[in-house]
């Protein structure tokens, strides 16, 4: 199948290291997992850690990249796919397993034509989401909703300071904020990021 890989880790030319091509077709070690038709695959800084040998033993290369991703499952339904590997009974928290991985580390990752995932991290892809859209939802908007909604203890009308407004997770928390009711502040040290926040509905800037 095709996919976007590392062939190996550099440090001094991460791009160097990239390819387009054929790689082994994905399958599904045991009945617990299954092979997703990829739709859209979602770019996250992960991905350049991983050329750059981050995180990932020199030994796993090449390694396909990518973590999140939006597709058909072997049944032909709409799926989005969780980034994270976790044992079923850490479902709820996954992060907390100690023997969690990601795509792209302990598993080949989504930037293919299909990608081999354990069935309970698939969660149905709402019709009114594109694949595009869905694609980008596990990594940074669930990061976002946790940071706000889980850890923070601010309830709607509270004032909420994100900071580094135009990067990704903090584009999802000025998005979610501003929908549950918060009063949103942001930095940065870039003029049009901070008007392009406040086109978000940011407060201040």
């Amino acid at each position: 199948m095709l996919a976007v890989y590392a062939q190996h880790p550099s440090s001094d030319d991460p791009l160097g290291t990239l390819r387009f091509g054929d790689r082994p077709a994905a399958s599904a070690p045991d009945d617990s997992w299954t092979v997703v038709t990829v739709r859209a695959a979602g770019l996250n800084h992960h991905d350049l850690w991983t050329l750059r040998g981050a995180g990932l033993p020199a030994d796993r290369y090449p390694m396909i990249l990518g973590g999140e991703a939006s597709g058909i499952d072997e049944e032909g339904n709409e799926v989005i796919v969780g980034t994270i590997i976790a044992a079923p009974h850490w479902s709820h928290e996954p992060v907390r397993d100690p023997a969690h991985t990601l795509l792209s580390e302990g598993a080949p990752g989504t930037f293919a034509e299909r990608v081999a995932v354990p069935r309970h991290v698939l969660a149905p892809k709402p019709a009114e989401f594109t694949h595009a859209e869905a694609a980008c939802v596990t990594g940074t908007w669930l990061t976002a909703y946790r940071m706000l909604f889980t850890k923070s203890g601010l309830a709607p009308g509270d004032t909420v300071l994100i900071q580094g407004a135009g990067g990704g997770v903090s584009t999802a928390l000025i998005r979610l904020a501003r929908t549950a009711g918060f009063r949103v502040w942001v930095t940065s040290r870039s003029a049009e990021k901070r008007a392009a926040a406040k086109r978000l509905g940011a407060h201040a800037a």
